[in-house]
């Protein structure tokens, strides 16, 4: 498994949208979720990229087709203990142990016969909302029309996740342990107070400036 995106669930007037800009980032796309209520703005990079979330309709975002995400509740971080943080991965070399326990997940704005495969584990609000889209790619390998110009103009090559942290009552599942130990995906994971999540970004040489998002 490789980290494909990550995700954190915030209002789109978020002043991290402005850390971000002071880090020289720039949007590559923006999106709004037709039946799962939801809206976004991503920013790619060569390997993954970093997706800023946040509910447009709560009954949307409750309906049938993707109720069991809970993005609702996840939005109600503040107020209930729940996990604002996503992981998407996408399989890597060969495969050898049996993947994640996944359930399909079919939101309305994806094309028929596509899903989301979402691990179970993150029927648990507390933990990382954990999943994969087959099929996809490092945004270095999508279209120019797409893909842009990636974060280069900034500087930025690279996107990783350093470290995910978790209140110390709250256990990591064992898709979350999974995802840390794998070669393509390597993160710590750490105890702490709060949620948070650190977010590396690498330049060209390799250097690393961490953004702790909370």
């Amino acid at each position: 498994m490789e980290l494909d995106h990550l995700f954190f669930l915030t209002t789109p007037d978020t002043p991290e949208l402005a850390r971000l800009a002071e880090l020289g980032l720039q949007p590559t796309y923006r999106r709004v979720h037709v039946g799962q209520g939801t809206a976004n703005v991503c920013f790619c990079f060569e390997n993954a990229f970093l997706e800023v979330l946040w509910v447009t309709s709560v009954v949307e975002a409750e309906s049938p087709s993707v109720a069991r995400m809970q993005l609702a509740g996840r939005s109600q971080w503040r107020d209930r203990p729940s996990c604002r943080f996503g992981i998407a991965w996408r399989p890597a070399g060969v495969v050898t142990d049996a993947p994640p326990t996944t359930w399909a997940c079919r939101p309305p704005y994806l094309p028929a016969g596509s899903a989301i495969d979402v691990a179970t584990d993150s029927d648990d609000l507390r933990q990382p909302l954990m999943f994969t889209f087959p099929g996809s790619t490092a945004p270095r390998e999508w279209p120019e029309s797409r893909r842009g110009a990636l974060q280069s103009a900034a500087g930025w090559s690279r996107l990783d996740l350093q470290t995910i942290w978790l209140p110390r009552s709250v256990p990591p599942s064992d898709t979350l342990r999974r995802l840390a130990a794998a070669n393509g995906a390597g993160f710590g994971i750490s105890a702490s107070d709060q949620y948070a999540m650190d977010v590396a970004l690498v330049d060209a040489s390799g250097e690393r400036t961490v953004l702790r998002l909370g």
